[in-house]
């Protein structure tokens, strides 16, 4: 992609531990999955740049450590969001419970974000959320889609941080 770039849109990806924020962004960004990622320590930044319609945009991507011990650095890393994937594991219903901690902390530090509801790992048959679930949590929480992934076989990994970029140049058309 060449030319000047439209619009840089900061985008966190929150949830706890091991939900697979590494593995979503890695598949987005490089279109690879491995099987062990280290744990995110703080905070790691990635860049997309795409064509949406006739814009050029820059997905910034900070993909946000999710164990408690890093909660006391995150508030600075979430200033300035413009929108969040707030991430869970299907197959650990904490982590599903836990989302809507992640809003709420994020939303401290940038009060006008969007947020989509990413139910992980649908490639696993012990699934402890039905989608039923998770688009109803999603309603509840103010989120502006719900969407099932997998970023082992990448499925639907494209079209959720799509659809937060959509959303996105929507508000600023």
């Amino acid at each position: 992609m060449s030319g000047q770039i439209d619009f840089t849109f900061k985008i966190l990806l929150l949830g706890d531990g091991a939900v697979g924020k590494t593995a979503l962004v890695h598949r987005f960004v490089h279109g690879k999955f491995q099987k062990a990622y280290l744990m995110t320590i703080g905070m790691e930044p990635y860049a997309r740049y795409e064509d949406i319609g006739d814009k050029k945009i820059c997905y910034s991507l900070w993909d946000i450590a999710g164990q408690d011990r890093f909660k006391v650095m995150r508030g600075m890393f979430f200033r300035g969001a413009m929108g969040s994937l707030v991430v869970f594991d299907l197959t650990r219903r904490q982590s599903f419970e836990n989302a809507e901690n992640w809003i709420k902390e994020a939303l401290e530090e940038s009060p006008n974000q969007v947020f989509i509801l990413v139910g992980n790992k649908n490639d696993l048959e012990n699934r402890e959320i039905s989608t039923e679930e998770g688009k109803s949590k999603a309603s509840e929480l103010g989120a502006i889609d719900y969407i099932e992934t997998s970023a082992l076989t990448g499925e639907n990994v494209g079209e959720a941080f799509r659809a937060i970029g959509n959303k996105l140049l929507q508000d600023r058309l």
